[in-house]
């Protein structure tokens, strides 16, 4: 099976650690004249220690919002920050206790006065570096050369090792956690999503016709309209799959490209 593209790898999580403990050290530190201006005690090995303890406890985060910028959608990246900023502040919390009052455990007033004084400004700052951090992915991934379509699968499962050609594939077909892939020996099961399937497939070669089906190009033999606006699609092996008339336009550029004279 192909290897996911969603996880972070090590070098980049070492690396976005490094950003954030600079990000976090820098922030707080960008905040320490207002602090020093509200009367707050100049105790400089406290404020050290909460210093370097706040890019400590930033960077602790990185590895968490780089796996929410590469796959999360806005609304759970929004809930990943929502449920990060107060946790981060209970910890926050527990450190100070330890560090610098000499006890286990937090007082109850002293996690409420920070949540009440830190939650909105964490929230903030957590939100800066997912967007620097999406920002940068996207960046990335702009800049960097398209993956050849795959010619074959390599399906293990159970320390067994199926190779399937895609050149025999007419028509691959969702069934859950499975994809049904028709060849001229039956079906083939792979198991992964059908977006992720398509990602490695050639777009030239299989068109999405259906939001559970994907064909191969060069064995579709006719389109039949419905009355509904859909169409049927008939295969060379004689199959016949719905084409729903949101994909209708792709699978025909496509068939147009392949012969001399469009189709109407």
């Amino acid at each position: 099976m192909l290897a996911s593209a969603s996880a972070p790898d090590a070098a980049a999580v070492r690396r976005w650690t490094g950003l954030a403990f600079l990000y976090w050290f820098g922030l707080v530190c960008a905040l320490e004249p207002g602090n020093l201006r509200g009367g707050l005690p100049p105790d400089w090995t406290s404020e050290i220690v909460r210093l370097l303890g706040a890019g400590v406890l930033g960077s602790a985060s990185a590895p968490a919002l780089l796996v929410l910028a590469r796959r999360g959608k806005w609304i759970e990246q929004a809930l990943g920050v929502v449920l990060l900023a107060p946790a981060l502040v209970v910890v926050s919390c527990l450190l100070a206790a330890w560090l610098l009052q000499g006890r286990w455990l937090p007082t109850p007033a002293d996690v409420v006065s920070q949540l009440s004084a830190n939650l909105a400004l964490l929230a903030f700052g957590l939100a800066v570096f997912l967007g620097i951090v999406h920002l940068a992915q996207t960046r990335a991934q702009a800049r960097a050369p398209a993956a050849s379509p795959v010619r074959r699968l390599v399906e293990r499962e159970r320390g067994r090792i199926t190779v399937i050609d895609l050149d025999q594939v007419r028509w691959i077909e969702s069934q859950g956690n499975y994809q049904a892939l028709r060849t001229p020996d039956g079906l083939r099961l792979v198991r992964r999503t059908l977006a992720s399937l398509e990602r490695e497939l050639d777009p030239g070669r299989f068109v999405r016709i259906h939001r559970r089906t994907l064909v191969a190009v060069a064995h579709v033999e006719a389109l039949s309209p419905l009355t509904n606006g859909d169409a049927e699609v008939r295969m060379s092996d004689g199959a016949r799959l719905r084409l729903s008339r949101n994909h209708r336009r792709a699978l025909v550029d496509r068939l147009d490209a392949c012969v001399e004279r469009p189709l109407t």
